[in-house]
């Protein structure tokens, strides 16, 4: 029987009693069947003549059983005591590894942050039905949407939860990820989310002092995605 972790060793030393109470059966009937074949003569030439027959063969099993007993339970004890201890380093190593935290998952830029909305807005891994050209939401999925897209990402994007990268205007701008201070004064800005275009999806100041895009093409870490997704079981 097999198990995982401090689980799998309680699971396999279940038997462990059982196994030793074998092992000591086992040792005693061969001790005992030894002892006899080695004292039946010596018994006869020298205690027989004392006690008689009958008493002699009496002395000679009870003697047999008493050294077979003893050798069993001391041989038994010693490997009992030998895998205890040996269990419990085993149970010691496994438990330091478990108490180990994960390692960090370095956040790779690797998916739109058009397709991460959706992933979280549906629940998998799918874009938003369009139709006729544009998102095809009912007026209660708007609003959910709308505040997901304004409020919740920025708030993920400032606690650190979700990096989002993002491209200043130019040529020859670089994608650069935004550090979550910027997100205490922006957003992204829910109208270009309508163009269900990932390109065009950008950030905008909170204050809407200007409607002219802060950083561009935002992008996210696909990992950091699924792993919140799994943490609020979406």
């Amino acid at each position: 029987m097999s198990g995982s972790g401090l689980g799998g060793m309680r699971t396999s030393s279940d038997g462990f009693p059982i196994a030793l109470a074998l092992a000591a059966f086992v040792l005693m009937f061969l001790g005992q069947s030894t002892y006899e074949m080695l004292v039946e003569g010596w018994v006869a030439q020298h205690i027989a003549p004392w006690l008689g027959g009958i008493a002699a063969e009496a002395v000679e099993r009870l003697s047999a059983v008493a050294v077979a007993g003893t050798l069993a339970l001391s041989v038994t004890a010693a490997l009992y005591l030998y895998l205890r201890r040996d269990f419990a380093r085993q149970a010691a190593r496994m438990a330091n590894g478990s108490s180990r935290p994960p390692a960090a998952i370095q956040p790779r830029r690797d998916v739109w942050l058009y397709d991460a909305i959706c992933r979280i807005f549906l629940g998998r891994w799918d874009l938003i039905a369009l139709k006729r050209g544009k998102l095809d939401l009912d007026g209660a999925d708007g609003e959910v949407l709308r505040d997901l897209v304004a409020r919740h990402i920025r708030q993920l994007a400032a606690e650190g939860t979700l990096p989002i990268w993002g491209r200043r205007r130019g040529y020859w701008a670089l994608w650069e990820l935004a550090p979550p201070e910027y997100w205490k004064h922006h957003q992204v800005d829910y109208q270009s989310f309508l163009e269900a275009d990932p390109k065009l999806l950008h950030a905008l100041p909170c204050d809407g002092a200007t409607r002219t895009p802060s950083i561009g093409a935002l992008m996210t870490s696909k990992a950091a995605v699924d792993a919140f997704c799994e943490s609020v079981a979406l």
